[in-house]
C-alpha cells in the first residue's frame, strides 16, 4: 500500500507537541510542497468519543479562520481523516515566548513592550472578529526569527455570539495565567484575555511566573490567583523598569475585569516605550537562542527508544568553549521535546528524511533541518554504524546548519569529526 496521507494530502513528519485536546505534527502538504503544522483531535474512538472536545476543536478552526491578522497563526485547511478531525496551520519558526524567557531571563523593558504590543494588537483583532482566546499564556505565543509575534492555540476560544462550552467540575485554562474572574466562573470577555497579556508581560519583565515558580498543585495556584493575585510591580524599584510599564502590568492583572484597561489604552501606553531598533534587537535575541538550541540538540540529542541500541557516546564529544555559550544561562530544549523529535524516525525512513532535511537547509529552514538531521544521525549511528556514509552525511549537514546559524566553532568541531571518521574509513579500506 502507498504512503498514508492525512486527508489524502498531508504527510506527517514529526510530533511537535501534545495538549489537552490534540497532538500537533509538522507535516508536508504534498499538493503545494510546503511544510505545515497539523493538529489532530486526541479523542479516542473517533468523532463520537468526546462531543465536547469535538465541538471545541471545530470552534478553534472557526475562530482562527475568522481572524486575519499577522499576529494570529494562519489556518489553511481542516477536515476529518478516518474519524479524526484535523486542522492545518502555518508552521512557525523561532521560539515560544516561554522558551525565550527561559533562555534569556528577564527581557529588556523595550523588548517586553514590543512583544506585549504585538500580542495586544493580535487580541484586539480577535476581539474585533468576535473571538475570545481564553488561554493567553507564554506557551501559546511564538516569536519568529523575523521578530513576528504570533498568538496561537485557540483551543479554548469562544465565539462571542455562541454559548460557552462547559464540563462539570472542569477548570478550562491555565491557572498561572488565567483571569480570576474566569476561575470564579464569570462569563469571559476581552478583559480576561488582557489579563493573560498582563501575566505574560509579568513573566517577560521578571523572568518568573506571576503566581510563583515553586511547584504547587492546581488548587494552590487557584487560591493565589483569586486571593492575593499577581504581585505588584510598581514601586518595587526594579532597575530600568519604567514606572509606566510596571503600572500597566499591575492594571492588566487587576482582580476586577472592569478595572483593567482596554486594548486601545494598552496600545497607547506601550507605543512610547518602544526602541527604534527594537525589531533588530529582537531578531538578534531569537537568532542567538535558536543557535544555542541547535548546538544543544546536536551535542545532546534525545535518548532513543531502548529497542534501538546507541553506539555513539554523544556526551563524550568535546564542546568548544565559545563566546556564544553562556554557562550561566540555561538552554531551553527539554528532554520531552527531544524525545518527540525522534518518535517518528526509523532506520527505514532515515534516508528519505535526510533528503528532506537537506532541502530544508537549502531553503534556509534551519531549525527544522537540524532537528531532523540529528534524529537521522542518531538512528543511522545505531542501525548502520558511525562510519556509514548516511551517518556521516547527516553529521556533515548538521555542521552546515550550525555554521549558518552562527555557531562557527561548534560547526568546525563537527566538520573535523566527520573528516576524521571519513579518513579512518578510507584508511581501513586501503589496509
Amino acid at each position: 500500500m502507498g504512503e498514508d496521507l492525512l486527508g489524502g494530502r498531508y504527510r506527517l513528519v514529526r510530533l511537535i507537541g501534545r495538549g489537552g485536546m490534540g497532538a500537533v505534527h509538522e507535516a508536508v502538504d504534498t499538493a503545494l510542497a510546503r511544510r505545515v503544522a497539523v493538529k489532530q483531535l486526541l479523542a479516542a474512538g473517533g468523532l463520537g468519543a468526546d462531543p465536547t472536545a469535538l465541538t471545541r476543536f471545530r470552534r478553534e478552526a472557526q475562530a482562527q479562520a475568522r481572524i486575519s491578522h499577522p499576529g494570529v497563526v494562519h489556518v489553511y485547511d481542516s477536515g476529518v481523516h478516518e474519524g479524526t478531525p484535523y486542522l492545518v496551520m502555518e508552521l512557525l519558526d523561532g521560539l515560544g515566548l516561554a522558551a525565550l524567557v527561559e533562555a534569556h531571563g528577564p527581557l529588556p523593558p523595550a523588548l517586553a513592550a514590543r512583544i506585549g504590543l504585538a500580542m495586544c494588537r493580535a487580541l484586539a483583532a480577535a476581539h474585533e472578529a468576535g473571538v475570545l482566546h481564553r488561554d493567553v499564556k507564554p506557551t501559546n505565543v511564538t516569536v519568529t526569527r523575523g521578530a513576528r509575534v504570533v498568538l496561537q492555540d485557540f483551543g479554548l476560544a469562544r465565539l462571542v455570539e455562541e454559548p460557552a462550552i462547559t464540563q462539570a467540575g472542569a477548570l478550562l485554562g491555565t491557572p498561572q495565567y488565567m483571569a480570576p474572574d474566569l476561575i470564579r466562573g464569570q462569563l469571559p470577555g476581552p478583559a480576561a484575555d488582557l489579563y493573560g497579556l498582563g501575566a505574560c508581560m509579568y513573566l517577560m519583565l521578571t523572568g518568573a511566573p506571576p503566581l510563583g515558580s515553586d511547584p504547587v498543585d492546581v488548587g494552590v495556584l487557584v487560591e493565589r490567583a483569586v486571593e492575593r493575585g499577581v504581585p505588584q510591580l510598581a514601586g518595587q524599584e526594579r532597575r530600568g523598569l519604567p514606572e509606566s510599564l510596571a503600572g500597566l502590568v499591575d492594571a492588566l492583572c487587576r482582580q476586577d475585569p472592569l478595572d483593567r484597561p482596554d486594548a486601545a489604552s494598552v496600545e497607547s501606553l506601550l507605543v512610547p516605550l518602544l526602541d527604534a531598533d527594537g525589531e533588530r534587537v529582537l531578531q538578534d535575541l531569537v537568532a542567538r537562542c535558536v543557535r544555542e538550541q541547535a548546538v544543544e540538540f546536536v551535542y545532546s540529542p534525545p535518548a532513543q527508544d531502548s529497542s534501538v541500541p546507541e553506539l555513539l557516546d554523544w556526551a563524550a564529544i568535546p564542546r568548544p568553549d565559545t563566546a556564544t555559550q553562556d554557562a550561566n544561562r540555561p538552554l531551553t530544549l527539554s528532554d520531552a521535546t527531544r524525545r518527540l523529535v525522534l518518535s517518528s524516525m526509523t532506520a527505514q525512513n532515515a534516508q528519505s528524511r535526510q533528503r528532506e532535511a537537506v532541502n530544508l537547509v537549502l531553503r534556509g529552514e534551519l531549525q527544522e533541518a537540524v532537528r531532523m538531521l540529528t534524529a537521522v544521525a542518531q538512528v543511522c549511528t545505531s542501525a548502520l554504524g558511525p562510519d556509514h556514509p548516511t551517518t556521516l552525511t547527516s553529521q556533515y549537514w548538521q555542521a552546515v546548519c550550525l555554521a549558518r546559524l552562527g555557531a562557527g566553532a561548534e560547526a568546525l568541531e563537527l566538520f573535523s569529526r566527520v573528516n576524521a571518521h571519513t579518513e579512518r574509513k578510507r584508511g581501513s579500506e586501503h589496509d
